[in-house]
């Protein structure tokens, strides 16, 4: 009887974790898919796509969709297409679980040659969710916990923003090859 209590037992345990292992892994793999969908549309410069996943607070405070698009626009066309040489989400650094609702922190990795020099950094952008994990905005936290908190004044105590991490450099031109004389 014993053998048959404990086998019970820890079956439950494994359908029990398992399924948490599954709903985390679920979540991520929705985290990744908006964040692809939001770096794509920093890429192609589709305003009104980035402007979806961004954080509504920080839509809101731009004067809703229409104008934080045309705000972002403005700000990025300064920069030209060529200068960005990297984009991308990187890792998922944590994902907390708050009521029904999740919150993220997401590594955002560019590299920028523009006016002589070379910014490599990476980012941490907050994401959120308050379907359960299927739809997903995020902003940039500036690798700032203060910063992300007076954005989102309801951001998880128990999530920890790293700094972020950045690089400039000068770009050095290519050395000019010595003529023989």
């Amino acid at each position: 009887m014993n053998k048959q209590l404990s086998l019970a037992i820890g079956l439950l345990f494994i359908v029990c974790c398992s399924q948490a292992q599954f709903d985390t892994s679920f979540v991520k793999a929705n985290i990744r898919r908006c964040a692809d969908s939001l770096t794509h549309a920093f890429k192609t410069r589709n305003w009104e796509l980035f402007t979806q996943y961004s954080y509504p607070a920080m839509v809101g405070t731009l004067g809703g969709k229409k104008e934080f698009s045309s705000y972002i626009e403005e700000v990025f066309n300064q920069v030209p297409d060529s200068a960005w040489k990297k984009y991308e989400q990187g890792k998922i650094l944590q994902l907390v679980k708050t009521g029904r609702d999740f919150q993220a922190i997401l590594e955002l990795h560019s590299i920028i040659e523009w006016q002589g020099m070379k910014v490599t950094s990476t980012d941490l952008l907050i994401g959120e969710s308050w379907d359960g994990g299927m739809f997903w905005t995020f902003f940039d936290s500036q690798g700032d916990a203060n910063n992300a908190r007076l954005i989102n004044p309801s951001l998880s105590k128990e999530l920890i923003i790293p700094k972020k991490m950045e690089i400039k450099e000068p770009i050095s031109n290519p050395a000019t090859p010595k003529s023989n004389r």
